[in-house]
């Protein structure tokens, strides 16, 4: 038995299935050593094009350059910056020129090595580039392992709203390393632990006690629980994208929760460093939770855990520095609107949310008032 089929066979994995773009994630300790063994047997002859930002390049060099330097097919970077200002029309449009004239008459592999900025601007560029090039997902961070690099929502931002240009592209496979997250700032573990309560709470109440009772093990970065909570998550993203891969049938909605309010915080703040996207989607979560407590739909009970577990990840409960008139002309753009009308994604329980449409605007306004300072 070769070393990439031991690894193949001890690692986790979640295989997403989707017919002919079904495709492997694999989740353990070096599991990027295995990124040769999977260009090889995908039948890649193509230059490998590697998306990344100068800082991933630097703290994952020890990880990644040893294995990049046994792909056979030789290896280009193009290094944009590491914020969501890399999410634009103008890095995509350099991106793409710095690829066509590296690539003449050659169709490339995109690996996307870092964050969910630059996940979603390579697979973006891979979606797009000669109608669609292979696409690798190397994640680096907690959100986008447990989110943004599964599920093939690849996009770019408008400055009225985040992702309001995009494709679904799917990628041929996904490397998860756990290791990859001791190389991020504090604040980067928080940013991804806003997701993996997003997921607890959609559909899991075990994951919610889990999380409840070993969240400053999972902060800590330790071993085995951070496992369990980076291999659920994708569980559950891979179940519902199987059921709705495009978005279309209401149940890929639910991975909307706190992304109403929290993407137009994040918009409301120009994308800047004072609210990064977990911050955001933690407090969206709060304000969806408090309107689904006044529409009678939660229970106040399961809000207060819901509140207490954000707040013990470290994550913000209110808004700081923004004016709920920014935020209402920022939530106006957001692409869950149909015909005018406004669709949330609303908790029942801890482990079950709904859709709701028509909410009053004026709950809406009077729920982020209260939560805006």
């Amino acid at each position: 038995m070769t070393l990439c089929a031991i690894f193949y066979a001890i690692m986790k994995k979640v295989r997403l299935n989707l017919e002919k773009r079904s495709y492997d994630i694999l989740i353990g300790k070096d599991v990027v050593e295995m990124l040769p063994y999977v260009v090889k047997s995908l039948g890649i002859t193509g230059p490998v094009v590697v998306i990344t930002d100068k800082m991933v390049m630097s703290k994952t060099a020890r990880f990644t350059a040893p294995v990049l330097r046994q792909l056979p097919n030789g290896i280009f970077r193009v290094v944009v910056p590491g914020t969501e200002k890399s999410k634009s029309l103008k890095v995509f449009r350099e991106t793409v020129h710095k690829i066509s004239k590296r690539t003449k008459m050659h169709r490339p592999v995109i690996i996307a090595l870092g964050g969910g900025v630059v996940g979603d601007l390579a697979g973006f560029v891979a979606a797009t580039y000669r109608r669609g090039v292979p696409l690798i997902q190397v994640p680096t961070t907690l959100l986008a392992q447990v989110d943004s690099s599964v599920g093939g929502k690849a996009g770019i931002d408008l400055p009225e709203a985040k992702n309001l240009i995009g494709a679904f592209y799917q990628p041929k496979y996904v490397l998860m390393d756990p290791d990859f997250l001791r190389t991020l700032p504090y604040r980067q573990i928080r940013n991804g632990m806003a997701e993996v309560i997003k997921y607890a709470v959609i559909r899991s109440r075990s994951l919610f006690g889990f999380l409840e009772n070993n969240m400053d093990d999972i902060l800590s970065l330790k071993t085995k629980p951070l496992e369990r909570v980076i291999y659920e998550c994708v569980a559950i993203k891979a179940r519902i994208v199987e059921r709705d891969e495009l978005d279309c049938r209401d149940i890929r909605i639910a991975l909307n929760f706190g992304h109403t309010l929290g993407h137009a915080i994040e918009a409301a703040s120009g994308y800047s460093r004072r609210y990064n996207h977990g911050e955001s989607i933690a407090v969206g979560m709060i304000l969806a939770g408090e309107i689904a407590m006044r529409l009678d739909m939660l229970k106040q009970e399961d809000f207060k855990r819901i509140k207490n577990l954000i707040r013990k990840a470290g994550l913000p409960v209110r808004v700081r520095g923004i004016s709920t008139k920014e935020i209402m002309n920022s939530y106006g753009y957001d692409k869950k609107f149909v015909v005018g009308s406004n669709r949330f994604v609303l908790p029942r329980k801890i482990g079950l949310v709904e859709v709701v449409e028509d909410i009053p605007g004026l709950l809406v306004r009077t729920v982020l008032r209260e939560h805006v300072r």
